[in-house]
């Protein structure tokens, strides 16, 4: 007996957020001027991107790899500290600067916060954020060595609530986490000084980003069997997935179309989403997999 036909949607919310999408157009455009260009790491977390990208031309180098005399040197949408600016600028490098307009306004914010505090004699910057992540690492160095860096709740014990602290946030946090350590570091800061005026909070959290949670839960809710395609070290991905896995438990990992096995006997509604770092190129080679795989249950 034949079944209907399933229905399979990609999420019209995944894929690219617009500063990788601004970057790979950057790059794009820089390989077709030079030839060659060398990203400073890996553009985005996704090994099939990446590939497509090697095969234009670019190359992936270390900062240590970094020779700017001869390089033309791509700096992507983590952005960067100053002190990679100024070896580059020092090498006499060309150099393509894909740092995302977001992470840029947030930079600024903290290397001013920065600065206010050292100029006054009192103060600290506070990080929310993963440690060792490329946009982490540029914030750091635009504090210039004034900045605490806490990746959890329970680091709030460190902080020193004797002065007023600047809260800020990596770009693509947990929206829910960093609210959570907001309130505890508040509540610490007025125990500790009977002020409430002593803590500053700045959500600089991507807003495509907040957004993406809530729109990925109500696509996976809407769906019998998710596909969410993520390359293997993307932080972001493995974060999406599992908030899609908790709302739709028939979902299922990929890093590309040759991944996808036959998960859909029974299933009437199929869909296809990605993280920030999945191109909507690759979706569709995971939707046209899928179709081929559900034509033949039939």
């Amino acid at each position: 007996m034949s079944h209907p036909f399933p229905i399979i949607e990609i999420d019209r919310f995944s894929g690219f957020c617009s500063g990788v999408n601004r970057a790979i157009k950057a790059a794009e455009e820089g390989l077709k001027r030079y030839g060659t260009i060398h990203s400073l790491g890996s553009l985005v977390h996704n090994e099939e991107e990446i590939s497509r990208l090697r095969k234009l031309g670019m190359e992936f180098i270390t900062h240590e790899e970094a020779d700017g005399s001869k390089q033309v040197v791509f700096i992507r949408a983590h952005g960067e500290p100053p002190e990679t600016y100024r070896k580059l600028e020092d090498q006499g490098a060309v150099v393509i600067d894909a740092t995302c307009p977001v992470v840029l306004r947030l930079q600024h914010r903290v290397r001013e916060s920065s600065r206010q505090f050292r100029e006054s004699g009192s103060g600290q910057v506070v990080i929310f954020g993963k440690p060792g992540h490329p946009e982490i690492i540029g914030l750091l160095g635009q504090a210039e060595g004034n900045a605490l860096l806490i990746s959890k709740k329970e680091e709030a014990e460190l902080i020193d609530y004797s002065q007023p602290l600047h809260l800020f946030v990596q770009t693509t946090a947990s929206e829910a986490e960093y609210a959570e350590l907001c309130v505890i570091i508040a509540a610490k800061s007025r125990q500790q000084t009977g002020r409430s005026d002593m803590v500053t909070v700045t959500n600089s959290i991507c807003r495509q980003m907040s957004r993406r949670v809530p729109e990925l839960k109500a696509f996976a809710a809407r769906h019998d069997v998710l596909i969410f395609v993520s390359g293997k070290d993307s932080s972001n991905g493995k974060y999406l997935s599992g908030i899609a896995r908790e709302v739709n438990p028939e979902t299922y990992v990929v890093a590309g179309a040759g991944e996808v096995e036959n998960w859909f006997f029974g299933a009437a509604s199929i869909g296809i989403s990605g993280a920030t770092s999945t191109p909507v190129w690759l979706m569709e080679e995971v939707a046209a997999r899928v179709s081929e795989i559900v034509q033949s249950n039939k």
